[in-house]
């Protein structure tokens, strides 16, 4: 009942944000469009922003955290694809509604997979501020990308987007050489 319910609310939001700009959108919309009373809504979700979070972990965080053998590149692909499938949704929420929060969403996603490819932890509160640092701006630079692909009106050409990431992760990958220096460290 609960993951309907949630659905149903989701389902709502999406349908009211092809209508208009989400901060024109009230939880009494909201709660209109479900046919829901307004106090299920506060069961669920603290606001309209947490109904957003819950549509990027249903649509983005748990399909990527199904596979997680996928090599950095691969994973990047998943994400960049998951986000070309509701393209207009996304591109609405960064362009209209609170881009933060979905940008703040992929970097929760994207930091322990860089932790792991770039120093092998994914908990970056384990390594030196130094390193830590290289993760987060590794981290937000991919997510800057991703962003840039979403937000822009052209469509998306992925042999260039595969060439750019591998481009970009054949650099950042560390030498066996550094990653025994940073071990030793």
């Amino acid at each position: 009942m609960c993951c309907n319910t949630k659905q149903k609310i989701a389902r709502a939001l999406r349908q009211l944000m092809n209508e208009r700009p989400l901060g024109k959108i009230t939880v009494q919309d909201l709660m209109e469009r479900a046919q829901m009373k307004r106090q299920s809504f506060y069961y669920h979700f603290q606001d309209i922003y947490d109904v957003l979070s819950w549509i990027c972990e249903q649509q983005l965080g748990q399909p990527l955290r199904d596979d997680p053998d996928l090599d950095l590149e691969e994973w990047c692909l998943r994400l960049i694809r998951l986000m070309e499938e509701d393209r207009a949704f996304y591109r609405r929420v960064f362009l209209a509604g609170n881009p933060e929060l979905v940008r703040d969403f992929c970097e929760g996603l994207v930091r322990p997979r860089m932790g792991r490819m770039l120093f092998q932890t994914e908990d970056v509160r384990q390594i030196p501020r130094p390193q830590a640092f290289v993760v987060d701006f590794c981290t937000k630079a991919l997510t800057g990308y991703f962003v840039e692909l979403c937000t822009s009106r052209k469509a998306l050409d992925w042999g260039e987007v595969r060439g750019c990431l591998h481009s970009l992760l054949e650099v950042l990958r560390p030498s066996e050489e550094l990653c025994i220096q940073v071990q030793a460290g």
